[in-house]
């Protein structure tokens, strides 16, 4: 992690307007589509949910703009970024969880199905990295229903700058398959030309999982 000046800061301006107002935030819900990663993931005997948690967190450190984090007056430029996870309790209540950033999928693969499994066990709603902690991507997922936008809960006092996404029940559209996702994030730091190369750029990883799902 280090701090950026406004020097080395391209979107001071951007921010210093929407610290100001009162929902300093931006989402865009897309489709996505994933039949070509379902069917790897299906032949290949993966989990596609945490195919699809990888190549989010992958995506989010190769865009400076998901780095980056707001401290008080400043902006730091994290390293590298953990996976952010909601887990479903046995009681049937949401857990949250984190899975610490492995670049290499096995690892990663490994680390997620034992942090998930922990935290669906567990009685606790936190689990994994403490309350507070910002070099992280919020992920959580609605499989039970399709949608076409998605408001998550943001913190006002102050806002927060942590990106959000998640994703909706698959449509089968003959040989398509689309998943809609949602991205969220503070305008200060992203705006809409910025979500899009997200969608982008997850959108190519979809299209040819073979060259991210093995070692």
């Amino acid at each position: 992690m280090h701090y950026l000046t406004p020097d080395t800061f391209p979107r001071q301006q951007q921010f210093d307007h929407y610290r100001n107002v009162a929902l300093p935030y931006v989402g865009i819900c897309a489709d996505v589509e994933v039949q070509t990663l379902l069917a790897h993931c299906k032949a290949h005997g993966v989990s596609a949910y945490r195919a699809i948690l990888y190549a989010c967190t992958l995506v989010a450190q190769e865009l400076p703009w998901m780095r980056w984090r707001i401290r008080e007056d400043g902006i730091v430029e994290h390293e590298r970024l953990d996976c952010a996870v909601t887990a479903l309790g046995e009681d049937q209540q949401v857990r949250f969880t984190s899975i610490p950033w492995q670049s290499s999928w096995s690892q990663f693969n490994e680390a997620a199905q034992q942090v998930l499994a922990n935290a669906s066990a567990s009685p606790n709603l936190y689990n994994g990295e403490p309350e507070g902690t910002d070099n992280l991507i919020y992920h959580s997922c609605v499989p039970w229903l399709r949608f076409t936008q998605m408001v998550q809960p943001m913190p006002m006092a102050p806002a927060c700058s942590v990106p959000r996404i998640m994703w909706g029940k698959y449509d089968v559209q003959g040989e398509r398959t689309l998943m809609p996702l949602v991205i969220q994030a503070h305008h200060g730091l992203a705006d809409g030309l910025h979500l899009a190369q997200f969608f982008e750029r997850l959108q190519d990883k979809f299209s040819a999982p073979e060259q991210w799902l093995s070692d």
